[in-house]
């Protein structure tokens, strides 16, 4: 499932879908728990309690921008931007960011559970009418750079850092998925964001591109003879 550090195939100079980093941060941006840092007046006094109001800053023309202070965590992630959008050309990445998917250790729900359990570890193709798995998660089995324990990629869990600080994610990369597996994390990362649903089904929408069929005619009324007046 895996290439470390030092072996044929593993890739030191750029990011690839699915790469593995450690030490990433994940904020925790739940309402409830951001606090907006602001700014004290310059004539304030400080006989009472003050007024304080948001404290923004500039970024890119943008005057718009504040500061908050969230809960946060460090640890795996995954990478889900594309290969391709990650290749270094000329000494930079063309692309301004790059989104990460959360490693999350596996609920005893699932791992108790010895179906749900073998489903998940399966990373089954979720095309498959019949038995798709599960479509939100990518299993990621233990390996000692994983602190010696399995995990599951959950793809709603995302976070994305600017590809201005590509030298210290590059240091962060600790494991690539081999070419296979790195695939199978494509095709179930694009269909749990892509995948048509059936009321999209339904009204004929499987193919947006295609112009949909022109009305059928109306059939004309059908011509009613006079009758004749009664006597």
């Amino acid at each position: 499932m895996y290439l470390a550090r030092g072996t044929d195939g593993f890739g030191e100079a750029s990011l690839r879908q699915g790469d593995i980093l450690a030490g990433v941060p994940f904020a925790l941006m739940e309402h409830g728990k951001m606090h907006v840092l602001g700014a004290i007046a310059q004539d304030y006094d400080y006989a009472a309690l003050p007024s304080i109001s948001a404290k923004t800053h500039e970024h890119r023309t943008d005057r718009g921008w504040v500061t908050l202070q969230v809960p946060a965590r460090f640890g795996l992630c995954a990478v889900l931007s594309n290969c391709c959008d990650l290749e270094p050309r000329d000494g930079r990445v063309q692309a301004h960011a790059v989104s990460l998917a959360r490693l999350r250790p596996i609920s005893a729900d699932t791992r108790n559970n010895a179906e749900n359990f073998a489903s998940l570890r399966a990373n089954r193709d979720p095309r498959d009418t019949e038995n798709a798995g599960y479509i939100d998660f990518f299993y990621l089995e233990p390996h000692a750079l994983l602190e010696g324990t399995d995990w599951n990629v959950h793809f709603n869990q995302v976070v994305t850092l600017p590809t201005t600080d590509i030298g210290l994610l590059l240091r962060k990369k600790v494991l690539q998925l081999d070419d296979r597996t790195r695939v199978k994390f494509k095709i179930k990362l694009a269909y749990s964001f892509g995948r048509i649903n059936d009321d999209e089904i339904a009204a004929g929408l499987r193919n947006p591109w295609q112009d949909p069929p022109a009305p059928a005619p109306a059939e004309a009324a059908p011509t009613i003879p006079p009758q004749p007046e009664a006597h």
